[in-house]
């Protein structure tokens, strides 16, 4: 488990792939629960100070350890795909936000999805 501040915008929720961009993408795990004053909680939301769980599922990789393959001051992102992001347009339209779509775009220049 690891602290940490919902600050780029989006909706962090369990089941989301993470990664480090500015680590060549180190692929991290899944966030498998969230945690807020000491209570689970459904997704974090920008400005929240959250404790997350990442589990390494189902990859065969060895896990990624917080201190050596990250640390606090390297930004997690979710590891998107074109899939992911028209699953994003047929099945979440309705609750994503204006800026949510905004992040998506930053996204998909981060990861050069086309």
């Amino acid at each position: 488990s690891s602290g940490i501040n919902a600050e780029y915008g989006g909706v962090l929720r369990a089941g989301t792939p993470l990664c480090v961009p500015s680590k060549e993408f180190c692929y991290l795990g899944v966030c498998t629960s969230l945690e807020m004053n000491n209570k689970q909680i459904e997704s974090a939301h920008t400005g929240q100070d959250v404790c997350i769980k990442i589990e390494n599922l189902g990859t065969g990789d060895a896990p990624k350890l917080y201190g050596r393959h990250f640390d606090e001051n390297d930004v997690l992102v979710s590891r998107i795909t074109r899939d992911s992001i028209d699953t994003l347009k047929e099945y979440f339209r309705d609750e994503m936000s204006k800026e949510g779509w905004k992040l998506i775009v930053e996204l998909k220049k981060i990861f050069e999805i086309l």
